[in-house]
């Protein structure tokens, strides 16, 4: 049986792609140029997530200790008990989103140096549990992918591990500057 010959893959990549070489210069930039932006996102994102937090610990401590003790209570307010229930869990969201908040912010000033890409994971995935706070739900889930697409990168992987291996940060964009242009 005789089949026809196959037309060129109009799928295949336009510039083929140099194997990984995790010990020369990088074969290609990647997404290195986009830590910087993931860093800034997250420091931004993170002190916008430290207002949250601090706003939730002050609605615990406020239906737990102020609002049980107003004098003109109407007659169908929750007793004193669900009040006390209801801030224990503000709390707890509000001590949640303040650690996830300190994470973000920590692991974004880190990225600029390409320091702790793990921390940073943990920071992205577990940043993401703030969509359930209503605060800025698609922002957060919007940059936990888009930061989870960079760290994932090979080339990020490779910055990091160049970072780790002693190489500055300033080495490290100057190598994918050059593996980029082609230099």
């Amino acid at each position: 049986m005789n089949f026809p010959e196959q037309p060129e893959n109009p799928y295949a990549a336009t510039t083929p792609q140099a194997p990984f070489d995790p010990n020369g210069l990088p074969s290609s930039s990647g997404m290195v140029n986009q830590v910087m932006v993931v860093g800034i996102l997250q420091i931004v994102f993170g002190a916008m997530e430290l207002l949250m937090g601090g706003l939730l610990l002050f609605y615990a401590v406020l239906f737990a200790f102020v609002m049980p003790n107003i004098d003109n209570q109407p007659s169908n307010a929750p007793p004193p008990e669900v009040m006390f229930w209801g801030s224990i869990g503000l709390a707890a969201a509000g001590g949640v989103v303040l650690c996830f908040s300190i994470l973000r912010i920590v692991t974004g000033i880190y990225s600029f140096w390409f320091k702790r890409r793990t921390m940073m994971l943990v920071s992205l995935i577990g940043g993401m549990v703030t969509v359930f706070t209503c605060y800025c739900s698609l922002f957060s889930l919007g940059v936990g992918i888009y930061g989870l697409i960079v760290m994932l990168d090979p080339a990020v992987k490779q910055a990091y591990r160049l970072s780790a291996e002693g190489v500055s940060a300033e080495e490290i964009k100057a190598r994918f500057a050059r593996a980029r242009f082609g230099l």
